[in-house]
C-alpha cells in the first residue's frame, strides 16, 4: 500500500507514453523504462549499513541519458536548477524528520506542488522538466539520506516516498504542459479567426 500513488501514476505515465505519444526509438525506450522502474521499485539490494532501491538506478540512468540528448547550452541551464531543486527536495525530505508539523496536508502532496511549480517556473524548455526533476529528486534523496545518517544508523534511498513524491510531480508537470499546449492552441485559432474577421471587414 505504500506504493499504490507511485504505481497508479507510474501506469498513467506509462500508458501516455505508450499510445499518445509519437512513435520514436526514444518513445519505446521511455516506456521500457517506466516499465523497469515500476517492476524494480519495491525490490531493495541490501548491503553493509545501506538499503538502495533497485529502480533507484534506472530512474537515474534514465535522467542522465535525457539528458545527455540536449544542446549544451539547456544543459547548463539545467544544471542550475537541479542544484536548486536537489536541495529543495532534500530540505523537505528532512522536514519529516524535524519539523513534520508543516506536512499536516500529507508529507507527499506538500512537496509535490512546490517542486512542480518551482520547476515550471524556473525552467521554460518542455520537455527538460521532466528530467530536471528526475536528477533533482534522485539526488536530493541521496543527500537527504546522507544528512539523517547519524539518525538512521544507515545510508537508505529510494523509499516509497521518493517514488511517490517523483511520479506525482512528473504527473502534475504533464497535466502543465497539456493545459499549456491546449491554451496555445486556442490562442492561435482564437487568433487566426479573429485575423480572418478583421480582414473580411477591411476588404469590404
Amino acid at each position: 500500500m505504500d506504493y499504490l500513488l507511485f504505481f497508479w501514476f507510474a501506469w498513467m505515465l506509462w500508458v501516455v507514453v505508450t499510445f499518445l505519444w509519437q512513435k520514436t526509438v526514444r518513445q519505446v525506450s521511455l516506456a521500457v523504462t517506466i516499465l523497469l522502474i515500476v517492476i524494480g521499485a519495491p525490490i531493495t539490494l541490501n548491503g553493509d549499513g545501506f538499503e538502495i532501491s533497485l529502480a533507484y538506478g534506472f530512474v537515474l540512468f534514465l535522467a542522465c541519458v535525457w539528458t545527455g540528448s540536449f544542446r549544451m547550452k539547456r544543459k547548463w541551464s539545467m544544471a542550475l536548477s537541479v542544484i536548486a531543486l536537489t536541495f529543495l527536495y532534500a530540505s523537505f525530505q528532512l522536514m519529516v524528520w524535524y519539523s513534520p508539523v508543516i506536512f499536516l496536508l500529507g508529507d507527499i502532496w506538500v512537496p509535490v506542488i512546490v517542486i512542480a511549480f518551482v520547476t515550471v517556473f524556473i525552467h521554460r524548455h518542455t520537455e527538460s522538466r521532466y528530467p530536471l526533476v528526475l536528477l533533482a529528486c534522485s539526488f536530493g534523496e541521496v543527500l537527504a539520506a546522507i544528512t539523517i545518517l547519524p539518525l538512521t544508523g544507515g545510508l537508505y534511498v529510494g523509499d516509497a516516498l521518493f517514488y511517490n513524491v517523483l511520479a506525482a510531480a512528473m504527473v502534475l508537470i504533464l497535466l502543465w504542459q497539456t493545459l499549456e499546449q491546449a491554451t496555445k492552441k486556442w490562442a492561435n485559432a482564437y487568433g487566426a479567426t479573429r485575423y480572418k474577421r478583421t480582414t473580411g471587414r477591411l476588404s469590404l
